[in-house]
């Protein structure tokens, strides 16, 4: 399930099947969901559902029905917070949408090493895309879903909504005349064109950029009409023969992009002016440091897999251009010996002690957290490669 094609043939069979009351969606050919063709099919799915009609499923395989397309889950801070959010359609309203934005971030924080750049510029362009929706469309929810492919060092988002798209809002607003869907994308693609005349018009603008940067991909679809960036060049075009989810007030917009998290990439020169950071600021503390809350981590301080999650995310802040970290240990009782070693005895390993001395200040720590610290570094230390402590040989 991916891209234009299978969208456009859900919005069509939904049409047809609301003439006749019911449509039967067969899934057991479906085995892997990309958020380029679910999404947009989840908020087709969901305004036809809206408007009366009957969808039943069969053959739905457990691994599809947890992407959530076929019926999104509500952005709240519930299910946020007991979700992975990976991997699964997201519904939101204007109020969700900064938490949804800081969620796929701290996964992608805690799952992939990204190179100077791609996680602020990420960050960045989420939050523009998703309060597009709202700013634009008409429409009282967006949908959206991230996927990273770690093997690949790629991240694919989609963010979707059933709303008035691009060339009726600019129509609606009166501020530049475009003859079709696909001119009008073209325009909102340009800096500083919007269809609302209070706003700077850089959101599509400069997500086109850090794309082009990024030697990433970008499709916007909107209406009938679709425009395509990749290796710097844009294609796109205008079709009558594009279903509609509604020919009047619902022609939709599908904003998907995709980022090689292995290439780096300069907000501030995408954007031509200094952009601050967003993420660095969220954890200043009262004194102008970076600081984090090791208490924060509870649900990693026992696995090596949660613990790897949390090495990425120590990494990936350096990068972004912290010079120091604090951890604080305060309120922590006791850590797993794993949780010292793959967190603090890698780092250790892999930057230097004297680099990784001079990068973090761990602070707060009782003489038991700290006794079994010292000891996974020095170990991890001694050992090097990749064993697990208490190992002889290689695993």
């Amino acid at each position: 399930m991916s891209g234009a094609q299978d969208s456009n043939a859900l919005i069509s069979a939904s049409r047809r099947a609301a003439r006749m009351g019911g449509l039967s969606l067969d899934l057991g050919d479906t085995r892997r969901i990309y958020p380029n063709g679910a999404v947009p099919m989840a908020a087709a799915l969901e305004y036809f559902r809206a408007n009366g009609l009957r969808i039943s499923t069969t053959r739905i395989s457990q691994s599809v029905a947890s992407t959530k397309f076929l019926h999104p889950l509500p952005a709240t801070p519930e299910n946020i917070s007991s979700h992975k959010v990976g991997n699964i359609v997201w519904k939101y309203n204007e109020e969700q949408s900064t938490d949804l934005c800081n969620a796929f971030i701290d996964m992608l924080e805690e799952n992939a090493r990204c190179e100077t750049g791609v996680i602020e510029s990420l960050n960045w362009c989420l939050f523009e895309v998703l309060d597009n929706v709202f700013q634009h469309s008409k429409s009282p929810f967006g949908y959206a879903m991230m996927q990273i492919h770690a093997k690949r060092r790629w991240c694919t988002v989609a963010v979707a909504d059933c709303g008035i798209g691009i060339h009726r809002s600019f129509k609606e607003n009166n501020v530049y005349a475009a003859r079709n869907a696909y001119e009008a994308i073209m325009l909102a693609v340009q800096e500083k064109v919007t269809s609302k005349t209070k706003n700077m018009g850089n959101g599509l603008y400069g997500l086109m950029r850090v794309v082009g940067l990024n030697k990433g991909e970008l499709q916007i679809r909107s209406g009938r009409g679709w425009l395509e960036y990749r290796d710097g060049e844009i294609k796109g075009d205008y079709s009558m023969s594009v279903p509609l989810v509604d020919l009047n007030d619902h022609h939709g917009t599908t904003v998907d992009w995709q980022l090689d998290l292995s290439k780096r990439v300069n907000l501030a020169e995408a954007l031509n002016f200094p952009e601050p950071n967003l993420l660095l600021e969220r954890i200043e503390d009262g004194a102008g440091e970076h600081c984090l809350r090791v208490a924060d981590f509870e649900e990693g301080l026992g696995t090596r897999r949660s613990a790897e999650q949390i090495r990425n995310k120590l990494v990936n802040l350096l990068t972004l251009g912290a010079q120091r970290l604090t951890l604080d240990f305060s309120g922590v009782n006791v850590v797993s010996s794993s949780f010292a070693d793959e967190v603090l005895g890698k780092l250790a390993l892999e930057m230097g002690i004297v680099a990784f001395m001079g990068r973090f200040d761990l602070r707060g720590m009782t003489p038991t957290v700290s006794a079994i610290v010292n000891r996974a570094i020095s170990q991890r230390i001694a050992e090097g490669d990749d064993r697990t402590p208490g190992q002889s040989g290689r695993p």
